[in-house]
């Protein structure tokens, strides 16, 4: 789960806020954040994007996509928005959610976006995410770039 976890984060980093990351950056993040998998007891992390890639892959076979996990989806598409105003903004983020996830997951899950959603939904996301980063500008990234002398975004 935790890499599948990490490499989502990254995919929405790279779609969302600097698609220009460079690879031995990309890799710099999956050995970083590979030590908080290992220090909670993990073993074996990969720490690359060629090893999360591989190691994917080679999960993919195992996954099921039964019943049950249609119903989650279903559940977390239908959850509740902390309120009337935030409903648009979080169906928003659900669909950009599914938008990242590999085609044959979405296939899989029966989560199929129209080709033409995926622009709309990209720029929806691009245009609220900096009010998004405003409004939380005093939170834990920006207090940790500030901890380890960067730049805050």
């Amino acid at each position: 789960m935790h890499v599948a976890e990490v490499s989502c984060f990254l995919a929405s980093y790279l779609r969302y806020f600097n698609p220009q990351l460079s690879g031995a950056e990309q890799d710099r993040y999956y050995a970083e954040i590979a030590l908080v998998a290992e220090r909670l007891g993990a073993s074996n992390v990969p720490k690359s994007r060629q090893t999360v890639a591989d190691y994917l892959d080679a999960m993919r076979p195992q996954l099921v996509c039964d019943a049950r996990t249609r119903e989650i989806c279903q559940i977390l598409l239908n959850a509740p928005a902390p309120s009337r105003s935030a409903l648009p903004v979080s169906r928003l983020f659900m669909q950009a959610g599914i938008d990242l996830l590999p085609t044959w997951t979405r296939q899989q899950l029966g989560l199929e976006q129209v080709a033409w959603q995926r622009p709309l939904i990209r720029a929806g996301v691009h245009s609220l995410a900096p009010l998004l980063r405003w409004a939380v500008r005093n939170g834990a990234s920006h207090r940790s770039r500030k901890r380890m002398g960067l730049q805050p975004r």
